[in-house]
């Protein structure tokens, strides 16, 4: 594998994993990471550009422009900016990789397909996902009838966050700063990665029985206990072309947090897959374990995309799979129509470090009944939800940009 020469926009917030792994992959001879790019530097960062000597530039178009050597650029920034960089950075002749998710709006992730289709550059997405490994074991128990046929793919993450969470960025759980759309909810940040992975799942076990299968609709209900704009509880429904209902749930208010994970459920058996990268096969009762870790998903999308750079090999998440991420996260905020508050009686605010921000009594059973039962929080009974419209994806091209949802 060829030495690429690396160049970083944004080093703050989850930019200093990146910096760090890069300045680690130099030290192993994999990349070179030549310059980064930043407003302003936090003292630790600074402190390790200037003792490595790297070189720093506040403006990233600067960068863009003095450093033509370099192959591709690493873009991990708030996401209202991830088009006009990564455009930028493929019209400067540059690879990228760029931190999920790929856009906060759907008609920007295709504007930046079509510069990369365009300018004839690669656009991986820093998703973490199943491994190789997990996927290829998913298929291969799919395609053999190990658990049937499919019936139904599910995904739960039971998460805390504290109210200084919200704290930590103008744009923390805000559907729109600055002007610009970002819809920093559950399922669009913290939880991202999950829906990514099933709908990735979807892919991978539709294509091991030679089917097709794309999101086609979705009905999805949003619910805020923190004081946000945004939603920190969400359960949404995603109809797939080949009739396959994928649920998904997730919360921020949990007292009590689990391994996240998705559970494809088919006739003859079940298979679950979880954040740890361990797969688990059951077949009329009886289950399998399978560790099929590959190392930090970070270094795993940087040699992956040095691989496609070579051409050795294609993208783990390429913009065309982030695309169905983005399609499914838009349609939600359209299926949702408004963002509901959960009654104060349901609910314990905390300023504490070790608590959630905000409590919501209950939560964790509650979405595990309606995980067991492929269910939407609404069928459930529960007193403070309401049943979501179910919103077409077939001919969706375009999120509002000038949006605020009723009641946020």
């Amino acid at each position: 594998m060829s030495v690429r020469k690396a160049l970083l926009i944004g080093a703050g917030g989850f930019g200093r994993v990146h910096l760090n792994e890069l300045v680690r992959l130099t030290d192993a001879g994999l990349v070179e990471l030549a310059a980064i790019s930043d407003v302003r530097l936090t003292e630790s960062a600074a402190a390790l550009v200037a003792e490595r000597g790297i070189r720093h530039y506040a403006d990233y178009r600067d960068m863009l422009s003095a450093e033509a050597g370099a192959d591709f650029v690493v873009i991990s920034t708030p996401i209202p900016l991830h088009a006009p960089m990564s455009i930028g950075a493929m019209e400067a002749g540059y690879h990228v990789l760029l931190e999920k998710p790929p856009g906060a709006l759907l008609q920007d992730v295709d504007r930046i397909a079509e510069t990369a289709s365009r300018t004839g550059k690669l656009c991986a997405v820093n998703f973490f996902a199943p491994s190789r490994k997990a996927q290829s074991l998913i298929a291969h128990a799919i395609a053999s009838g190990e658990i049937g046929r499919v019936k139904r793919f599910k995904a739960i993450a039971l998460l805390q966050r504290t109210a200084a969470y919200y704290g930590r960025t103008p744009w923390a759980g805000k559907l729109t700063a600055a002007g610009n759309v970002v819809l920093d909810g559950a399922f669009h940040n913290p939880a991202a990665h999950l829906l990514y992975s099933m709908l990735k799942l979807a892919e991978t076990a539709a294509d091991a029985v030679g089917r097709e299968s794309q999101p086609v609709s979705v009905a999805a209900e949003m619910y805020h206990a923190n004081p946000i704009e945004s939603d920190d509880t969400t359960a949404m429904r995603i109809e797939m072309s080949d009739g396959t209902p994928l649920c998904y749930y997730v919360t921020l208010c949990a007292k009590e947090t689990e391994t996240q994970r998705v559970r494809i459920e088919g006739t003859e058996g079940a298979i679950e897959w979880n954040y740890d990268d361990q797969v688990r096969i059951w077949r009329y009762g009886l289950g399998k374990s399978y560790d099929c870790a590959e190392g930090g998903f970070v270094e795993r999308r940087y040699r992956n995309l040095i691989r496609s750079i070579d051409g050795q090999d294609g993208l783990d998440v390429s913009l065309d799979s982030a695309r169905r991420f983005t399609l499914v996260a838009n349609g939600a905020f359209e299926s949702a129509g408004v963002i509901r508050g959960i009654p104060p009686a349901f609910v314990r605010l905390s300023d504490a470090q070790d608590q959630p921000g905000a409590y919501i009594e209950g939560i964790e059973t509650a979405i595990k009944d309606a995980f067991a039962a492929g269910k939407l929080l609404s069928e459930t009974g529960l007193p403070w939800a309401a049943q979501p419209e179910s919103f077409d994806l077939r001919a969706y091209r375009r999120f509002p940009q000038r949006f605020r949802m009723n009641g946020a």
